[in-house]
């Protein structure tokens, strides 16, 4: 089921619209909906899709070859004999996939990394049909290769990068489209499923919304033979090589080994190796660092910290990957009871706090904040940590904690955030605590006494 992406939509419509032809990069994780966003766009237009394989140019040559053959050809339209298209190279292709559509077409070319990886003709004849076609085009080159598009695709090809028209990073899908997504599913549910599978919509298509989250982390991620049981592994395995190391470093975020030292006496690595690594995962969005916000103390913060980006990615790594044995030989039933289910709440609230953190987004941008905020973060601090910190240009702050494990949220919860805030030596003139429990009553008369304190429950999220 296709949701979201109206903003997305519209910068494809936009770019549509404009005379002459255009070529846009749209890249993101795997499963984060880029060909579902392409097909969406193109329903009422004239598609021509072709998806890349990891071959020599001359294969890639030979099976786009056997595709356009199955094209319409438009009357009137210059075509080739079949001897001249056996010679064909790209150019020409390209040439002909425009000739069989009678107006505009969007030339979607998936996974494009597999072509360029292969052949450094591909561009250069690509930038070719561009300048000369009398037929405008929309060229879309799709990618779920973050690193190679951010990092090598540029160097790679030069001056011809100068044609293209504009780079668009996919971003996973919101809690919100979650929440719209799982129509059956309680607010508290939706934020579970949020919390395990992150935004990204493919995986959200191998969760059934008839059953509960329980059975389905039971069905779809744990039982053998299910599409989510190996995922994780394909996603680190699909463009990074020694995953013995990179498996270690992730096996210790898992454990809360999170600074730089900690998983150097964790693992034994070098500093300067883990610092390596950690990049080339930081570079393919599965791993981030965190630094203190920058207006707080850094006295009492840890200087900076890594944890796992991307949700299925931990969730497997702190539960599946640690005891991998015990998941081969054991019912399923029995697993999920004595591995996972006693570490979820704790799971969940590392995950409660990003969720948080897009509500106050939207209110900011919005405008339904204290303030409009230009800049946030968050404060990891060594007895405890502020989830979110927002500022605006005068200084004035809002600060946020996120409780997900406590049935009740009550003074106690106050007092300790208000000593976290002194210990970051930034003051609260907005002070918002979430709770997916709920708070007590003695909490909400202090609320309704002092404006600054704002509660926000799972159902308001």
């Amino acid at each position: 089921m296709f949701t979201g992406r109206k903003k997305e939509l519209g910068f494809l419509e936009e770019h549509y619209g404009k005379g002459g032809s255009q070529l846009l990069v749209v890249y993101g994780h795997k499963g984060v909906g880029k060909t579902s966003l392409a097909l969406r766009f193109a329903r009422n237009k004239s598609l021509r899709y072709y998806i890349a394989r990891a071959c020599s140019e001359e294969e890639q040559r030979l099976c786009w070859q056997r595709e356009v053959e199955k094209l319409p050809e438009v009357p009137g339209r210059e075509t080739l004999s079949r001897a001249a298209r056996e010679k064909e190279g790209f150019e020409s292709i390209l040439c002909r996939i425009a000739a069989s559509s009678e107006d505009k077409p969007v030339i979607v070319i998936d996974e494009f990394q597999n072509i360029i990886k292969y052949s450094t003709g591909f561009m250069p004849a690509l930038s070719e049909f561009l300048k000369k076609s009398d037929v405008p085009c929309l060229v879309l080159l799709l990618s779920s290769s973050i690193s190679f598009v951010e990092t090598d695709f540029v160097p790679r090809i030069g001056a011809l990068a100068l044609g293209i028209t504009a780079f668009y990073k996919l971003p996973e899908l919101g809690f919100m489209d979650c929440v719209n997504f799982f129509k059956d599913y309680t607010t508290r549910q939706c934020m579970e499923v949020y919390s395990l599978l992150g935004g990204i919509p493919a995986y959200w298509n191998c969760f059934r919304g008839d059953i509960s989250v329980e059975e389905n982390i039971k069905k779809n991620i744990l039982a053998p033979g299910c599409l989510l049981r190996e995922e994780a592994e394909r996603v680190v395995a699909a463009d990074l090589r020694e995953l013995n190391v990179y498996c270690t470093l992730l096996g210790g975020l898992s454990d809360g080994k999170n600074k730089l030292n900690d998983l150097h006496l964790h693992t034994g690595f070098s500093r300067a190796k883990i610092s390596v690594y950690l990049k080339n995962l930081m570079e393919r969005e599965l791993v981030e660092k965190v630094f203190p916000f920058d207006n707080a103390s850094s006295i009492n913060a840890k200087k900076g910290i890594y944890r796992m980006e991307l949700r299925l990615l931990e969730f497997y790594f702190r539960f599946m990957f640690k005891n991998l044995s015990a998941l081969e030989i054991t019912d399923t039933e029995e697993f999920y009871a004595k591995y996972v289910a006693p570490g979820l709440d704790s799971f969940h609230q590392g995950n409660f706090r990003k969720v948080c953190g897009e509500y106050l987004d939207i209110l900011n941008q919005n405008k339904m904040l204290p303030f409009v905020a230009t800049r946030n973060g968050e404060w990891v601090g060594k007895e405890g940590s502020i989830d979110i910190v927002m500022q605006d240009d005068d200084w004035e702050s809002l600060l946020a904690f996120c409780n997900w494990e406590l049935p009740e949220v009550g003074e106690d919860q106050l007092k300790k955030a208000l000593k976290v805030a002194e210990a970051a030596r930034l003051h609260p003139d907005h002070l918002y605590m979430f709770a997916a429990g709920h708070f007590s009553q003695e909490l909400k008369a202090f609320a309704e006494a002092n404006a600054y304190v704002t509660l926000i429950d799972i159902d308001t999220l």
